[in-house]
């Protein structure tokens, strides 16, 4: 999963790639709330004017991926299949 994370924050345009947890969450939503969202969804995408959030869920972690407007969207989500598939 390291290398796949590594991939992601490789790619142009990517801010950060960060691990989201009970207690490292400073997205302003609680970490229930995205469990809850991620259950229903395999990702969240919120694409802003500025930039994009990516939220993603693996083996009960959850991790957002913050970009610029610009980003390939494609590429992160080929990235965060194969997490899946490994899985």
């Amino acid at each position: 999963m390291q290398e796949t994370l590594d991939a992601l924050r490789e790619i142009p345009h990517v801010i950060s790639v960060e691990f989201l947890d009970k207690e490292n969450n400073n997205t302003g939503l609680s970490f229930q709330q995205l469990s809850a969202l991620l259950n229903k969804k395999s990702r969240l995408t919120l694409i802003g004017n500025e930039g994009c959030a990516v939220f993603f869920e693996n083996k009960s972690s959850i991790f957002l991926v913050r970009t610029e407007a610009n980003v390939n969207l494609g590429a992160i989500d080929l990235l965060i299949d194969s997490l899946k598939k490994r899985a």
